[in-house]
Order: C-alpha cells, then structure tokens, then sequence
C-alpha cells in the first residue's frame, strides 16, 4: 500500500465448497481485515492468498504472472510435504505463512522461512452461555441422557469419505475410542455426545461395545456430509452443555476445535498437536490414550480440570479477529515486498504413443502397460538378510511389476523414459556414461544422511547431492527427520517429497502373531542388520544387565558387536523366518540412533509389535500411537511397563505404511516431474 487510504486487492483461493472449515477461515479473515483489503477477482488481484495447494494449482499460470502469491498452511506442514503434487506450487510462492509455532518450525527445520498467522474464532458466537439447570435437563430429557452422566463430546469427523466404516485416522478416532473403553473398564458414569457428519466408523464401533452414546443427526449408511453439518450455533450450545470435549488427533494444522471449546469454556484435553499446546493449559494435553484415562477419571471425581477453564478462555482470546489483525496486515505487506512471481513453464516431451499391433503385442509380452511408465531402478541388489535400503528397493521392485509397470535394474533401455536411484548405492559410473548419451526422468532416492546414521562417510553424502544436483527431477526422503537433517548439514534435495518406507505384507503381517498373555513372560525383541555402534548395541547391553529376568525374555536376530549374557542373540535371518520369531514375540525394542526410516521397525509393527524406541530419527514419525519413546536408559524399564499394562491399547493403534499406497506415491512422484516440466 502506498497510502494509509489503499487497501490490498487480495484473491481468496481455497474455499472448500462446503461452508465449513476452509470457508470459516477465509471469512474470518476477511472479518479481521475489516477496512485495509478489497477481495477481488484474480484479475484485479495485487496478491493472491491461498490456503489449499491443490486450489492454487487449478489456477492457470498465466493468471498468476505479477502477483505476490501467499501459501499459508491450514495443515501439518511434514504432511503437505508428503503429497508428490505439493512441489508444484513451490516456485510460484512468494510468502509461506504458517498457524502455529509447530508448524513454523517443521518449515524452518527445513529451510523455509516463514510468519505466523494464526486461526481466528468468532468470539460472538463461540460462548460461554451460562446454560440454566432447566435447559440442561430438557437436553438430557430430550436426549435420554442420566442426569448424572458426565458428557465427552466429539465433533470432529472420523470416518473416510471413500468409506465410511474406515476411520480417518489423521483425526484420531480409534485413539478416542481406547480412551472411551478404558474409562467403560472404569465403570464410570459417562455419556458420549457426537454430532456432524461422517462420524459412521465410531458410531459403528461404540454400538459393537454398548458404550452409551447419543448422535445430534440423523443417521445414514450414506455419506452425510451434507445433511448432517450442524450449525456454528448449535455446536457452541453442545459444548455448553458438555463436561469435557476430546481432541484425539495424530495430525492437525489447528484443531479448530480448541479455540472453539476454549471460548465456550468447556473442559478439554488433546493431543500436542497444531497450536493445542499454545492455547491449552499444561494440565489439558495428554500423551497416549492411557494418561487421557487418568486425566479424565480425576475429573469425574475431583473437577480438576475446573482449574484450566479460565487459564485456555482467555489463551482463546488472543485469537480474537482485532488481536490477529496486526500479523494479517503485515502478512499482507511483507507479501508486497517480495518480487512478484512471473513463471514461465517447459513443457516435458511426451513419449510417441505406440499403437496397433505393436502395442498389443507388447502387451501380450508384458512390457507394456497401459499408464505408459516404464521404470528403471539403480541399485546394487543383494539376496537377504541383508539391510534395510536393499530390503525396500526389493519390495518396491516386485509391487511396481505387479500393478504392470515395465521394470529393469541397472541397464538402459530405449523404452524406460523413467529411472529411480537409490542414494549413492548403484554403479555410479555406469550410470554417468548411459545419462551422458540420455536426459530421462531421474527420480533420486536418499535417507540418511549417511554420516549420521555411519559416524563417518561424509564424503558420501557429498556424492550423494552431487548426483542430486546434476541428475535429479525430485528427491524422495524417508521421514521429515531426514529431510530436516540434510539441511542442517547445507544439502538441498531437488523438489522433495516425503515418502516412507514400507515392507512386504504378504511376509511381515499379523497372520499367525502370538497372542499377548501377561501370566506368561513377556517376550522382547530387537532386530539389527549393521553391527555399527549406532544401532543400539550398548543400549541392549544395559537392558540385559537391568532387566527383570522372571518377568522378561529377550531375543536379539542380527548383528552387533556386544556379547549378551541373557539375551538370545541369533544370527541375521531370511525374511521368512525373521518374521516369524517377530509374531512369537510381544514387543520390540529400538535403541537405533540417527535412523531415517527403519525398515527393521517396520517390520516389527506390521507384525503386530508395540514398540519401545529411542526418541529419535525417523522412529517417533513411524510409532506415533503404537509404542513408547524413551530418552535415556533410565526411561526404558518404566516406559516398557507402561506398554506392557496397557498392551492392547498400543497395539490397537499401530499403523504402519502400506507397500501399495507408497508405490502409488512413487508413481505419482514420476508422473508429477513428467507432467508439470521444469522451470526456466
């Protein structure tokens, strides 16, 4: 603005059509603007403000040319950075804006830099309503609900569009649901509220229990996104009328939900999740379903969580719309000070499409299959046992074969248009002399950094983005931890996506997995290909020297250069069998240090494992809900008997990368670079 009388012209991209979420932040922030912005139409537009890349994407690039482009994250960054389409957007961006000090942190760990505009919540109709006794039992009359019954209410969605008896687990519901049957273990005296749509999964779940509940809707076996969304009004009056709301979430950009209940002072308890623990009392944030049992019960006895009402009411009034005004406006002209984006695309060549007979004779040949991609993967193969890198490059192999893509190893090929490196482990020489004759599609694979999972090496990492920088379209990293390490050693992976490794399920599954028995001992288990220092070797050693031996067996498979005294330490073992020694085990345990994405760990929690790991590298992002961390030797034997007392809780929220979804994902990656071209 270049008088205190102008105003910013701002495009509003991102609505989600449905009057709800995306739409409630837009107008909010329209509210908070009030006087010092104009929304016009991208033509008109000095700044175009986006809060859905996917939105901004549709726009047509021509149409972006001149302006200063705002993406401010409405979600976890660590989980936009694992969609292979979100890369698209990132050269046209001019300001990254964020709404939480997590997530401006999980983007400044890896090097972007960014502001903080935070969500807003309608103070006017988000409220405390001072409900009287006689309007809260005609609720509970009309409602067939106890008066004596302590109402835990959920509004979130838990259920997944494409199908409804599948819970959406990024929300949480089947934590909610192991913290709701451990307090019906209890025999307390409470009562489930839900409303919104899409609650199909815990609904379903809550009946298979007789767990008490009651549905504000109408329920359907249809999808009732839109005949079930309550107004704002109404959900403010259910909070009033709550004792306590749960956010069970894995992964959230807010959740909305906490400024909600905060203003309406209702009792809450979440996750650490978005801005929970900026708003939420100390005393309001939990740790796994087992704590939030804890938490809950002493309310229902004592009321203390009476004692946080006032501390999170008046956190949620920071979050007033004239308190969030000031960081929109310099959002706005900070925006101005970048330069304008004016991109400029080159299109890829498109691979001549064979047709007649030559087709259906490849075809018939298996060489050919209908998506046209053909993939060729650089890696030294070795037979197992072997390690983690070559056990996934084996797997992804054999599943890009199975949904009929064309794959070699190691060679070029005319008809491959598409290759696949794996970090610096293939003939790199080879390579150099097919890419000097050829310029296909390279997508380049790379964990560690190296010479932090190593101790050494770092002359390897430094190939390592020397390839990147030479050969590659995108970059695949395996957790958000190696993404953030690589920078903070000054690498710069090209146009990264974050995909995890996963393992072959027809091998490491819960097909015959020994049931959990706590009369019995209780059966652990670690697994190590490398025998370098840093998988935890020590670690082990203390545990062997610590443990309770009347209660606990131990079982060690692979290598490692201590020498157990009560440990079974068996040699590294196929596939197979190693499976099969996991199933007859209860839990696994972890020590590795500076591990990106350990197959070893993945492999244990498909087969069923609650898993006790060291609080770092890739591990916290693979466990999440189904294990403990523990940061010093100190923690592992209480951490290990919390897990052991609530076994079937951890168990139950294992959740492991799926082989299928994350070869799509690698597919997806290849058909991004083909498609979008390459900026000038």
């Amino acid at each position: 603005m270049n008088k205190k009388t102008d105003k910013f012209k701002v495009f509003f991209n991102g609505s989600d059509g449905w009057d709800w979420a995306l739409d409630e932040d837009l107008r909010l922030l329209k509210i908070a603007a009030t006087g010092s912005i104009d929304s016009v139409g991208i033509e008109n537009a000095d700044i175009v403000h986006s809060i859905h890349f996917r939105s901004l994407k549709s726009v047509p690039i021509s149409q972006l040319a001149g302006k200063h482009i705002i993406y401010q994250f409405t979600g976890e960054p660590f989980n936009i950075l694992q969609e292979p389409d979100f890369q698209e957007i990132v050269p046209l961006v001019s300001k990254w804006v964020t709404r939480s000090r997590q997530a401006q942190k999980e983007l400044q760990d890896v090097g972007i830099q960014n502001s903080i505009v935070p969500y807003i919540i309608d103070p006017s109709t988000f409220r405390n309503l001072n409900l009287s006794e006689d309007h809260v039992a005609r609720f509970r009359t009309k409602w067939n609900i106890p008066k004596s019954s302590y109402i835990i209410s959920s509004f979130q969605r838990d259920s997944e569009g494409k199908n409804l008896l599948t819970p959406k687990l990024v929300k949480g519901p089947d934590i909610f649901l192991e913290i709701i049957k451990g307090l019906n273990n209890l025999s307390l005296d409470f009562h489930i509220l839900l409303a919104g749509p899409r609650r199909h999964w815990l609904i379903n779940q809550l009946e298979h229990l007789q767990i008490k509940y009651t549905y504000i809707g109408n329920y359907s076996d249809q999808d009732d996104l839109k005949t079930n969304k309550l107004s704002r009004k109404d959900i403010n009056e259910l909070y009033n009328l709550s004792q306590l709301t749960i956010i069970s979430s894995r992964s959230e950009g807010g959740p909305h939900a906490v400024l909600e209940a905060s203003s309406a002072k209702c009792k809450i308890i979440s996750t650490a999740v978005g801005h929970s623990e900026e708003i939420l009392h100390q005393n309001c944030i939990f740790t796994a379903p087992d704590n939030a049992v804890d938490i809950i019960s002493n309310d229902i006895k004592l009321d203390k969580l009476a004692k946080t009402l006032e501390y999170n009411y008046n956190k949620s009034k920071e979050y007033h719309p004239a308190n969030v005004r000031d960081q929109i406006l310099n959002m706005y002209s900070e925006s101005k000070s970048t330069k304008p984006v004016y991109p400029k695309w080159r299109s890829q060549p498109i691979p001549k499409t064979k047709s007649g007979l030559h087709l259906r004779v490849l075809q018939k040949l298996g060489v050919y299959n209908k998506n046209k991609i053909s993939v060729g993967l650089w890696h030294k193969f070795v037979k197992p046992p072997y390690g983690g890198g070559n056990q996934f490059m084996l797997v992804l192999h054999k599943i890009l074969r199975q949904k009929g893509v064309r794959v070699i190893n190691n060679q070029y090929s005319n008809s491959i248009n598409n290759y696949i490196l794996n970090s610096v482990f293939f003939d790199i020489n080879e390579f150099k002399t097919f890419h000097s004759k050829n310029k296909p599609n390279m997508i380049h694979r790379i964990d560690g950094p190296i010479s932090l999972i190593r101790g050494s090496n770092r002359e390897l990492d430094d190939l390592c983005f020397e390839l990147n920088e030479e050969f590659a379209s995108a970059t695949i990293l395996q957790s958000a931890w190696t993404y953030k390490a690589l920078i903070q050693l000054g690498y710069n992976p090209k146009n990264p996506v974050i995909i995890y490794n996963a393992v072959d399920n027809t091998i490491f599954n819960r097909k015959g997995k020994k049931e959990f028995d706590s009369t019995r001992k209780i059966r652990l288990i670690s697994t190590s290909w490398s025998p370098n220092e840093r998988k935890g070797g020590k670690t082990y050693k203390w545990i062997d020297e610590n443990l309770d031996w009347d209660r606990f067996e131990y079982t060690f498979i692979g290598n490692t250069k201590e020498t157990f005294s009560k440990i079974q330490h068996i040699p590294p073992l196929p596939s197979k069998e190693l499976s099969q020694h996991l199933k007859s085990h209860d839990i696994y345990i972890t020590a590795s240090q500076n591990d990106p994405c350990s197959n070893a760990l993945i492999e244990a929690l498909e087969c069923g494992l609650p898993s006790l790991y060291l609080n770092d590298g890739g591990h916290p992002e693979l466990v999440g809900s189904g294990g403990l961390p523990f940061e010093s030797n100190e923690e592992i034997l209480p951490q290990l008997e919390r897990i052991t007392n609530n076994y079937q809780i951890f168990q139950n929220l294992i959740t492991t990368p799926n082989i299928n979804e994350v070869t799509d994902k690698y597919l997806k990656v290849i058909k991004e670079a083909n498609s979008r071209g390459k900026l000038k």
